[in-house]
């Protein structure tokens, strides 16, 4: 006696664990993106708020990148113009920095808790 399964169940139980990960990606891409975008807008008021005329005029951008099966967002001073100062506006220079240094790093450490706390939630929905 031959039996009879009714594969449409497996079909669409395999194309639901094909979409986790997708799915997962892009809320994952969203959370990064959201992370690298709040630490630019928070590194952007830092400079503007200098004492100093041309780090008023530093911008900042971001871009996001594929690394391996992850995602990472890549936040720096735009090229060119004032930007050109931003490394003595971050970090000083030899013969003094504390002056004119602002925050860079710093802004990401208080946006990671933030940004790890929504990766976590996207991975557990997906396992859900």
């Amino acid at each position: 006696m031959a039996v009879r399964i009714d594969a449409s169940e497996l079909r669409a139980f395999g194309r639901d664990l094909l979409g986790v990960p997708a799915r997962t990606r892009a809320k994952v891409a969203a959370a990064v993106k959201k992370g690298a975008v709040n630490v630019k807008d928070a590194i952007q008021e830092d400079v503007r708020e200098s004492w100093h005329p041309a780090f008023r005029q530093i911008s900042i951008g971001f871009e996001l990148q594929s690394v391996g099966n992850g995602i990472a967002a890549d936040i720096s001073p735009r090229d060119g113009g004032a930007s050109d100062l931003a490394n003595i506006a971050f970090f000083g220079t030899a013969r003094s920095g504390y002056a004119t240094r602002h925050e860079f790093y710093e802004h990401a450490e208080d946006e990671l808790p933030a940004l790890a706390e929504y990766v976590a939630k996207a991975g557990e929905e997906a396992l859900s």
